[in-house]
């Protein structure tokens, strides 16, 4: 292998790499940011009950204490819910390029299969190129329904 097909093959590596890091850590962001959301969710409504209950006895100093509980615990789980939201978003994005970069890899390994003349071997590199574009096409189209302005 020549000096830019090496080189490509290092990058399309580090790109399929980082692609697979950015999709796993996102994911446990995302599960995180879920389980933040809906224990602010369990706080907010438990807060509130109790404000309602202090408000019924007379202690007002209490219930406004335990209304600005619930209204911090309805903050974070915007937050969370955020949070959430572009995990997601780098999830998708992740993805997509670590498909793009198995496109590049199954596409330069078909060609160098191509130039040794094994051209029937090569097919099932083609495939799995075709496979894993769509697979990214799908990902990136995604990941511009996210960024697109929402009417």
């Amino acid at each position: 292998m020549g000096f830019f097909t090496t080189l490509g093959s290092k990058i399309s590596h580090a790109a399929h790499h980082l692609g697979q890091k950015a999709h796993s850590v996102a994911k446990k962001v995302g599960k995180a940011a879920d389980v933040v959301g809906k224990v602010a969710k369990g706080v907010s409504a438990v807060s509130g009950v109790l404000a309602s209950g202090a408000a019924m006895i007379g202690a007002e100093p209490v219930a406004a204490g335990l209304l600005g509980v619930a209204g911090a615990a309805k903050a974070v789980e915007g937050v969370a819910a955020g949070v959430s939201k572009g995990a997601k978003f780098v999830e998708g994005l992740g993805t997509a390029v670590d498909k793009g970069a198995s496109v590049v890899d199954h596409s330069a390994h078909a060609i160098d299969k191509i130039r040794r003349g094994k051209t029937m071997s090569a097919v099932g590199d083609i495939a799995k190129a075709v496979d894993a574009g769509e697979a990214a096409a799908k990902s990136g189209s995604a990941a511009r329904k996210q960024i697109q302005r929402k009417k």
